[in-house]
């Protein structure tokens, strides 16, 4: 399936700064990376019914440049948004 695969986003360059955000973004990044190495999530998560699938390249560097995003401060704040809304609605429920 995609195990041989490099999953690498879009903007690779981003994660050789030693700033706080390119190391956010690089552990993001780095933990995809070992996931796909370690199993089959990209696989499963195409899939429409828990079987993994194969997938292209394209799908693999798509999914990894949204997974690097995360770790970017625009990433972080939606990830954050989105914790409050569930914890809210959660608290509501």
């Amino acid at each position: 399936m995609g195990n041989s695969t490099k999953h690498v986003g879009l903007r690779p360059y981003r994660l050789m700064d030693e700033s706080a955000s390119a190391i956010r973004e690089k552990t993001f990044a780095e933990h995809w990376q070992k996931q796909q190495d370690d199993g089959e999530l990209l696989s499963v998560l195409l899939s429409t019914d828990n079987h993994p699938v194969s997938y292209s390249e394209r799908d693999a560097q798509v999914a990894a440049t949204i997974i690097q995003w995360l770790g970017t401060p625009v990433g972080q704040n939606f990830l954050n948004a989105v914790k409050e809304i569930s914890d809210e609605k959660l608290k509501n429920n």
